[in-house]
């Protein structure tokens, strides 16, 4: 069973702000490019719980299973959808503010001035309360600690001035 990512296009155009059919400033492709980022960048947050098969659809990893609540309904989990359409916004506005970075600034003259460096403070705010709203979902991957392993210490294991319990 697979998940293609062009059913989260709606849900994703909202989250850009782009509520007017008529003045779409991102095409389908291209927010289906930004889905297909959010998944294989989100992997390593996820620890691989979400693969992609050949035709970009996404599925489950079948090596974990112990991850995935047997009753849930669907490919992604309950919620797993909406991680994946911030990290796709955030791609897609990182994009949309580097392309529009040399567009800021600011001129004067003796009669008239001219400043837009406000609109991009106001886009890398947008910026950083989504990436806040996506850490709020999910431990970023370098700050996870290794899953502790048990071993038996030799000359340790049944030694009688070993304390504890």
């Amino acid at each position: 069973m697979a998940y293609d990512l062009s059913n989260l296009i709606p849900e994703l155009r909202l989250k850009l702000g782009e509520s007017d059919a008529t003045k779409y400033k991102y095409t389908d492709e291209w927010l289906d490019v930004s889905l297909i980022a959010a998944v294989k960048l989100l992997s390593k947050w996820w620890n691989f719980k979400y693969l992609l098969d050949s035709n970009n659809n996404v599925t489950r990893n079948p090596r974990l299973t112990y991850l995935f609540d047997e009753d849930s309904y669907g490919v992604l989990e309950q919620g797993d959808d909406q991680i994946i359409i911030i990290y796709a916004a955030i791609i897609t506005a990182e994009g949309e503010l580097e392309k529009n970075a040399w567009d800021l600034g600011s001129w004067k003259d003796a009669e008239i001035s001219f400043s837009n460096i406000q609109s991009g403070k106001t886009s890398d705010d947008i910026l950083i309360r989504w990436y806040n709203e996506l850490k709020s979902y999910l431990v970023p991957p370098n700050k996870r600690l290794l899953k502790a392993q048990k071993y038996s210490l030799p000359g340790y294991k049944d030694n009688k001035y070993e304390t504890g319990g």
